[in-house]
């Protein structure tokens, strides 16, 4: 219960730990404690694991080992759209996230359907998902999401120094071919 819970906490803790002093073995074995005692405790759908799985699909991700990465975001991916929606800023970021892992991997098709639906929520969403905290799909989202979407969408929106949304303003040709 509870208590299973604040050891995944300090497990999670200590693992960041390890990431910030550069010992990315140390830091993978305990994500992957914190991840197992999270999914005993909460089980494998709860937003929870969210934070551990994009944490373990980053180092991943810095380490080279795309596949894997994408593996975790994939996770992540499933259980945002099960609390969020299909149409969910959270979902668009995320997406955005793993077209550019798919960049990484030179695997165009699977990049441009990311970048395609990642772009099409957001320009379906427009400003007012940040003025009503509404999703698309007529939920609410915590203010924290919100902030850090006013924060961090025009950085997430990039790919390797290309702004993603305003070149499909401005090149809408890019845009039509995704």
């Amino acid at each position: 219960g509870d208590q299973q819970r604040d050891v995944a906490v300090v497990l999670y803790n200590i693992a960041t730990t390890h990431l910030e002093q550069g010992d990315e073995d140390k830091a993978m074995a305990c994500y992957a404690e914190t991840l197992r005692v999270e999914r005993s405790t909460l089980g494998n759908d709860h937003r929870d694991l969210v934070v551990t799985l994009q944490h373990i699909g980053q180092v991943f991700r810095q380490r080279g080992e795309l596949d894997v990465s994408l593996e975790y975001f994939a996770e992540v991916l499933r259980i945002e759209r099960l609390h969020h929606g299909n149409n969910s800023p959270v979902v668009a970021r995320l997406l955005n996230t793993m077209g550019n892992i798919y960049l990484q991997k030179a695997d165009v098709p699977n990049m441009m359907e990311c970048f395609a639906e990642a772009t099409r929520i957001f320009e379906a969403l427009g400003s007012s998902s940040s003025d009503t905290g509404g999703n698309g799909d007529g939920e609410e989202i915590d203010e924290e999401i919100d902030e850090e979407i006013d924060e961090e969408i025009d950085e997430e929106l990039k790919i390797t120094g290309y702004n993603f949304y305003s070149l499909s303003i401005f090149h809408p040709e890019c845009a039509a071919a995704a």
